[in-house]
């Protein structure tokens, strides 16, 4: 029939449609996939949250750090170095500008771990606290929970502070001698000071993101495209045939309420 001579043409165009769809697939199975890691990051902080602190030695912790750490509760029995405490900038809160304290601890075993002891806002001169609590240096027993280190951005930041929480900006920063933990730090779970600062982070509420949603959402383009497609090739069908058939006439799909509009035009025709 005459009305097919563009098969050819139309051909090209579902090529490009499954390709389409392809790329589709994968990036919603990207999306599945992020999902997932997302949600297995959620089971790892509940389990880990509701399990009792342990010594660093019961987890067999040496230089490295395993991912399944993070959250854990650990107990740690030493004592704070206050004079080598960093601040780590650019850490808002409920919308409050602020900064997280980071502050070496001294353990029993001659090895230092960072802590991370809590948040504290900007003061009346926005690159400083107006209020800084320091821990005291006396021996104490401490319940941190596990974090990995961050990584360097490279930016400059005023002494006694830090971009970001990376242990070994924190070494070379405050000239650290003693041996330390270079892959991880530990966020205090309590509160040491006197005036409510600095204030302890809550726990992290559990959160999946988009990602399903996204996923779906890619699915539906790729039936959109074939969809398009067959919509595409079935208009210029019924105009080639009424190129050569006076009398032809393409079917018309009825929508909802077509029936109510066409008795509501006959009465008003009246």
């Amino acid at each position: 029939m005459k009305y097919l001579d563009s098969w050819k043409r139309w051909i090209v165009w579902l090529v490009v449609a499954t390709l389409f769809a392809i790329a589709c697939v994968f990036l919603s199975q990207w999306q599945f996939n992020r999902r997932a890691e997302a949600v297995a990051k959620i089971q790892l902080v509940q389990g880990n949250y509701g399990q009792q602190p342990v010594s660093l030695s019961e987890l067999g912790i040496k230089s490295t750090f395993d991912p399944n750490w993070e959250w854990r509760a650990v107990q740690l029995r030493g004592s704070f170095i206050p004079e080598q405490a960093v601040l780590i900038r650019n850490r808002p809160l409920n919308g409050q500008p602020g900064f997280l304290q980071l502050v070496p601890f001294a353990l029993e075993s001659g090895k230092m771990i960072a802590i991370e002891t809590g948040w504290i806002p900007t003061g009346s001169k926005e690159d400083f606290p107006d209020y800084l609590p320091l821990p005291s240096s006396e021996f104490t027993n401490i319940i941190a929970r596990l974090r990995p280190a961050e990584p360097t951005l490279g930016r400059d930041a005023p002494a006694g502070q830090l971009a970001t929480i990376n242990i070994q900006a924190l070494v070379t920063k405050q000239r650290i001698s003693a041996p330390i933990y270079e892959n991880f730090y530990a966020r205090l779970e309590g509160n040491y000071g006197s005036e409510d600062l600095p204030k302890p982070l809550a726990r992290p509420e559990p959160n999946e993101g988009s990602h399903l949603s996204y996923a779906f959402q890619w699915l539906l383009f790729a039936l959109m495209a074939f969809g398009a497609l067959w919509f595409a090739v079935r208009e210029e069908i019924n105009a080639k045939r009424l190129l050569v058939d006076s009398t032809y006439k393409p079917k018309v799909r009825r929508r909802l309420g077509d029936a109510d509009k066409k008795a509501e035009d006959a009465i008003n025709s009246k």
